[in-house]
């Protein structure tokens, strides 16, 4: 029974695109390799100082001022609501936070965070995909990192199940091989077209019906 189940194909997981010939098998896809781990944990790493950052205005129990400051325009002119700083030559304009929005930042960071180092930890790339996307969408601007880590992550599981290798470079030598043996292919028949056959004698006229020969004369 071991001997068969062993000479057996892998099977392919099609989720992220047509099976193609590689060698990568279903764990391979769903899983995530080494360098794949480091960034995980990298990206985990990066939400958990972030939470840090925000442990001090959450911790001090009420509202914050923050400056908001963006560059002026033609002729020292401002935005709506913000103010020109002649000092600075930008423009300047105060926000109050409520405590409320640091309670959410911290505990919604602290929570994708832990979302992240968990998929990383059980090797899964499909939960590590989703999460970092949310995490993304999320933080807006800030969350520009674990896009593109969702991102990298769905084109490398792409490659591997393609052709069989996550690498930029790997797999595009393998799509080149791929395209050379199908251009020494010779062309396929046209479906419903029966080949020639140049020794196959022309049909006998008919007996019914037999035009008439025209006269030599």
């Amino acid at each position: 029974m071991s001997e068969i189940e062993n000479t057996q194909p892998a099977r392919r997981f099609t989720f992220f695109g047509k099976a193609g010939n590689g060698e990568a098998t279903r764990e391979q896809v769903l899983g995530l390799d080494k360098i794949e781990r480091y960034m995980g944990f990298f990206a985990a790493f990066i939400g958990f100082v972030t939470s840090l950052m925000v442990l001090p205005k959450f911790l001090s129990g009420k509202a914050t001022t923050l400056v908001e400051s963006v560059g002026a325009k033609a002729h020292n002119s401002c935005p709506s609501s913000y103010k020109y700083v002649a000092a600075v030559k930008a423009c300047h304009r105060t926000v109050t936070q409520p405590h409320s929005y640091w309670t959410y930042l911290l505990f919604g960071t602290l929570i994708m965070s832990a979302l992240l180092l968990l998929a990383v930890l059980r090797g899964s790339r499909p939960a590590l995909i989703v999460t970092a996307l949310i995490f993304g969408l999320a933080a807006g601007t800030a969350g520009l990192l674990f896009i593109a880590l969702a991102a990298w992550l769905f084109i490398r599981a792409f490659r591997l199940q393609r052709y069989g290798d996550a690498t930029f470079k790997g797999s595009n030598a393998i799509a080149r091989q791929r395209g050379q043996v199908r251009t020494r292919r010779e062309p396929r028949a046209r479906r419903g077209a029966a080949p020639a056959d140049p020794a196959k004698p022309a049909p006998a006229p008919s007996k019914r019906y037999t035009p008439k020969k025209k006269n030599a004369r």
